[in-house]
């Protein structure tokens, strides 16, 4: 039996501007996609959300407040912290991937329960345990999208 690819602690750059930032966290989640067993998202920030995480956040309210009824809380005194999305369901996904680099938290759990992804700081904190290859994936997506690949760097 071969043993595991061994990942490596990356995280984003500190000069990264807000497009890098943007596209980091995106990116990173997406590389990550087919290793996250489950994504936790906090739909708070510590700055106002812009307008393209408005629609994105109103539906993982709505997924916190279905979560919430199911378990018979009130509705009406959901903080949407740890609100838990299934990254194979690509709807969900896609809310993580759009809140990600605008919340207060969010992280990623691997097969194994080992922390693979996490989001702090609304977008300033983000560390990832990436393989070389999911590595590599990772700056030929963020180069395709104009941002330097050295927008996230090994830790």
């Amino acid at each position: 039996m071969s043993s595991p690819v061994p990942r490596r602690a990356c995280i984003l750059c500190d000069d990264a501007d807000d497009s890098a930032t943007l596209a980091a966290h995106q990116e990173g989640l997406r590389v990550l996609r087919g290793e996250l067993r489950c994504l936790w998202v906090d739909g708070v920030s510590d700055r106002p959300w812009p307008a393209q995480a408005t629609g994105p956040l109103q539906a993982l309210i709505r997924l916190a407040n279905l979560e919430k009824a199911g378990r018979h809380e009130a509705a009406d005194s959901v903080l949407y912290m740890d609100v838990e999305v299934d990254p194979r369901n690509g709807e969900q996904f896609e809310l993580v991937v759009a809140l990600s680099p605008f919340t207060t938290g969010a992280e990623g759990l691997d097969n194994s329960e080992k922390l693979i992804y996490s989001a702090s700081d609304t977008g300033s904190g983000l560390w990832m345990a990436l393989t070389p290859s999911e590595h590599s994936e990772l700056r030929e997506k963020l180069l395709a999208r104009g941002v330097s690949p050295d927008a996230v760097i090994p830790q």
